[in-house]
């Protein structure tokens, strides 16, 4: 009988062991180890455009479900010489920028997953970005005169312009309209889409001008839309000055300016911050503007601050600056 016992315990630990190498051989299967299988390359690889200084490679989307992205290779010359990696994108095209107008470019694409591993490089693509077309001319250029006493200057802004092969702008001026990019007319250039002008100018003089862009090429844009302003004389606060004492819905003056289209008024708790109201005001022909202060009532016994600025331009900024005055609400 014991032997019997035995025989049925041995088999039953055949068993046991047979079941513990299934559950290992499963576990081996749940867990594969570490990826190292590559994507495949990504296909459809093609040359979408190029000119201007730009090229545009496009290819199809890949469908592993741990893909990462993309690889960009680009090489120069003809025939390609070595290729290396430029960019880095999830997206499934470049536009490349600012490239030679003379100069082959080849480009491959290789695919990277969640684990690193990359694929094999795809089909190699090649072009040349000749210089076809003229820049588009600069839009919504502002100019506005500024003069605060210490600096007296325009300002100048317009929207950037979008060209792959952008190199500058040139700011053409002059005190007549400009219907030209007379090289005559040449002030400058600059690589902003920004600039302050105070270079021999003078106050309650028109200044006309216009910005062009220019590509890698020396191609010249058309001239922007012109713009003008004057740097204008600095209002004069009148009342209230030097600490006077006011009720808490003052009555502001100050002398005109010439050429003002209307004036900002502020009122602030500092000299330079903590501003509490301001408002514009039209401008008329009188040698001195009054205005009632109209925002919120003023704290009897508070000290505040006061400026008014000159307007000349449309997008409302001030132009001629006063001093900073300072008055005494009281009841």
């Amino acid at each position: 009988m014991f032997g019997i016992m035995s025989s049925r315990h041995a088999h039953i630990i055949l068993v046991l062991a047979a079941l513990l190498l299934a559950a290992c051989e499963r576990e081996r299967i749940v867990d594969p180890g570490p990826d190292t299988t590559a994507p495949l390359p990504p296909a459809g690889v093609i040359v979408e455009g190029a000119r201007d200084g730009y090229i545009f490679v496009g290819w199809l989307p890949g469908r592993e479900r741990d893909l990462r992205g993309y690889i960009v290779h680009r090489s120069e010359g003809t025939p390609p010489g070595m290729f290396t990696a430029v960019d880095t994108l999830t997206l499934n095209f470049i536009i490349d920028e600012q490239r030679s107008y003379d100069t082959t470019y080849s480009y491959y694409i290789t695919a990277i997953d969640g684990s690193g591993n990359e694929s094999v490089p795809s089909d190699t693509v090649s072009a040349i970005s000749e210089n076809r077309y003229a820049p588009d001319g600069p839009r919504q250029l502002s100019v506005n005169g500024y003069n605060d006493g210490q600096r007296r200057e325009l300002r100048l802004s317009w929207e950037a312009v979008d060209e792959a092969d952008l190199a500058f702008y040139r700011i053409y001026r002059d005190r007549a309209p400009i219907d030209a990019a007379d090289s005559t007319l040449l002030f400058t250039e600059t690589v902003q889409t920004f600039f302050d002008d105070s270079v021999g100018v003078q106050t309650d003089t028109r200044y006309f001008y216009a910005v062009t862009a220019v590509d890698n090429g020396g191609w010249e844009s058309a001239l922007s839309p012109m713009q003008s302003d004057v740097i204008a004389r600095r209002p004069v606060p009148v009342f209230p000055i030097n600490g006077m004492k006011t009720v808490v819905f003052p009555m502001l003056r100050w002398t005109a300016v010439s050429g003002a289209a209307s004036y900002l008024v502020t009122v602030a708790l500092s000299e330079d911050a903590g501003e509490i109201w301001s408002g514009y005001v039209s401008a008329s022909s009188q040698d001195t503007l009054a205005f009632r202060y109209n925002g919120s009532a003023l704290t009897p016994g508070e000290r505040y601050y006061w400026r008014v600025s000159s307007v000349t331009a449309q997008n409302g900024k001030p132009n001629g600056v006063s001093d900073v005055q300072q008055f005494v609400a009281d009841d």
